[in-house]
């Protein structure tokens, strides 16, 4: 990087602050720092979801994955995006009528105080593990573009600017920034995209260079194979219904219609962006072969192509990603511990003012252990692998007994959702330290795991008090959004409403059908028809939003 393109970055940095000291005054009450105070329009929210999941990880970790074992990764993105429209048309409506903040705080509300508490204080844990690894890839990217080889250096230095941004304006410094940090990190890949595949002769000599399977969409062998797709369309649901830093962007939409159409509005953006951002990570692979470590293969390709002041905006674009990540999942941190352990167990009474000063204390502690992680990504085989092993342990159960025997299945009390997390859980552990499973077959094991454990205890202890009516009752139209004209019925009741489930149904079933195909050797068509039925699973959604 050249002086041109460090006074770029300390322009955007400095920009941050102002936004972020500004934003300082909004924040008079919990839910403004937590939620911004539920006020989000669906454009806001859409920009802010994207640039929250869209991210550094993307960038290094899933461009690493691309320039290692190619374009299959991007089905990592592709079923979140899927989720994303799913959970926005049918689960995340029930939780915003319930006007929560976190999912263990719906947990008591279902469940138990214990219950709550338990899953809250391991969640706490697990956002910060997986700020871990967006921070390893964060200084992993400076010191490509840089040249200043201080790994330590960097992880403070990023940790520092989130911790002090988020303590100082929560979600609605958190929320806007998002969107301005979307249009810097878009443009930032948009730049970048055309010069690297004009340095490799466009798609035909990029085609031509790169070995035979790294263009194969759905593939039966490697990391990412069909095997993958499946498991991951599973964590992905998971992710988009109980993910703590996705939900809290969703849950500060202004109404649960605003919620619903800003949820497929992400899903459909990213669709193309996420290609974007794998191209490079292609062409990397003929440029750059041979790296012993993949996850520099984005920041070593944009020194060698990008001239002074472009590299400068590129990786504002690259930054603005990794802080709209870290700060939304930070907030989320102090959320969740704010909400689910110091006011649940140790001061259910505690002020608006006393709830904001153990928020702000939340993030400068999660800061403080952030670093620490970081330093184990590498032990785990890169930011991929790491993110990857940690979702298959810790996810599934936790959807397992949240939404599909919480929402599904009234006989389910607390003993059976508490054995059902932590028995699944810990098959996990021992599927993927002890066993040595990839995280395909952990994901499966963790799942079925919960899947047998929570009911079985549940019929074997004492059915407790019916805590279901009140959840059932959220799947109803609220008098609210009657009142307001902003009603959004999850069961649709006009034809077109209906029949954009029809539509849904045909992607979904398309999609599968091509995840399928990949086992019998038939890679082109089974990609072709994941594709399609994605598109058309996409145009279901978006119909069924903007329809009764």
């Amino acid at each position: 990087m050249t002086l041109i393109d460090y006074a770029v970055f300390i322009a955007f940095m400095v920009g941050i602050f102002v936004i972020g000291s500004i934003l300082y005054k909004w924040i008079g009450e919990p839910d403004d720092f937590f939620l911004a105070g539920r006020q989000l329009p669906p454009f806001i929210l859409a920009a802010t979801l994207v640039a929250t999941n869209v991210n550094l990880y993307s960038f290094i970790g899933q461009c690493g994955a691309a320039y290692q074992e190619g374009i299959a990764i991007v089905w990592q993105a592709w079923t979140g995006n899927m989720a994303l429209v799913a959970a926005g048309l049918f689960i995340l409506p029930v939780f915003r009528r319930l006007r929560i903040r976190t999912i263990p705080e719906y947990l008591e509300m279902r469940y138990s105080k214990s219950v709550r508490s338990i899953v809250g204080f391991i969640w706490v844990f697990r956002l910060i593990f997986w700020l871990g690894v967006t921070m390893y890839t964060g200084a992993i990217a400076a010191e490509m573009l840089t040249g200043l080889h201080s790994f330590l250096l960097w992880i403070v230095v990023f940790t520092l600017v989130a911790v002090i941004f988020t303590t100082l304006g929560g979600a609605w410094s958190v929320a806007l920034t998002d969107a301005l940090q979307f249009v810097l990190m878009l443009g930032g890949a948009l730049i970048l995209l055309p010069l690297a595949m004009h340095s490799v002769g466009w798609l035909p000599g990029l085609l031509e260079k790169l070995p035979a399977d790294h263009f194969v969409f759905v593939k039966t062998e490697g990391h990412y194979n069909w095997l993958f797709i499946l498991a991951i369309s599973f964590l992905a649901i998971q992710w988009a219904c109980t993910d703590q830093g996705m939900m809290q962007r969703a849950f500060g939409a202004n109404s649960v219609r605003a919620l619903a159409r800003g949820m497929v509005w992400a899903g459909i953006i990213t669709t193309p962006f996420i290609l974007v951002i794998l191209f490079p990570g292609l062409v990397a692979s003929v440029r750059l072969p041979g790296l012993t470590n993949p996850d520099q293969a984005m920041p070593l390709l944009m020194s060698q192509i990008l001239m002074p002041f472009v590299l400068g905006v590129t990786v504002c674009g690259l930054m603005s990603s990794h802080l709209s990540t870290v700060d939304s999942n930070l907030n989320a941190v102090a959320t969740l511990f704010t909400s689910d352990i110091y006011q649940n167990l140790f001061h259910r009474q505690a002020s608006p003012k006393a709830v904001l000063r153990m928020a702000r204390l939340t993030t400068l502690i999660a800061g403080v252990l952030i670093i620490g992680i970081a330093y184990l990504v590498p032990k785990l085989g890169g930011a991929v692998q790491a993110y990857l092993t940690i979702i298959s342990i810790m996810d599934m159960p936790l959807f397992v007994v949240a939404v599909l025997y919480g929402l599904l299945w009234r006989r389910t009390n607390w003993q059976g959702a508490l054995a059902g997390y932590l028995g699944g859980a810990l098959a996990g552990v021992i599927s993927r330290f002890v066993c040595g499973f990839d995280v395909n077959i952990t994901t499966f094991i963790s799942a079925g795991a919960a899947l047998i454990i929570c009911p079985l205890v549940s019929l074997l202890t004492p059915a407790s008090p019916h805590k279901i009516e009140r959840i059932r009752d959220a799947m109803q139209v609220s008098q609210e959004e009657i009142d307001s004209g902003t009603a959004y019925n999850i069961r649709p009741v006009s034809k077109r409403g209906r029949f954009s489930l029809f539509v849904l149904a045909v992607g979904l079933i398309l999609f599968l059908l091509g995840i399928f195909l990949a086992p019998a050797g038939h890679h082109r068509a089974a990609g072709i028809i994941a594709i399609t039925g994605m598109v058309i699973y996409f145009s279901g959604g978006l119909l069924r939003a903007y329809s009764d």
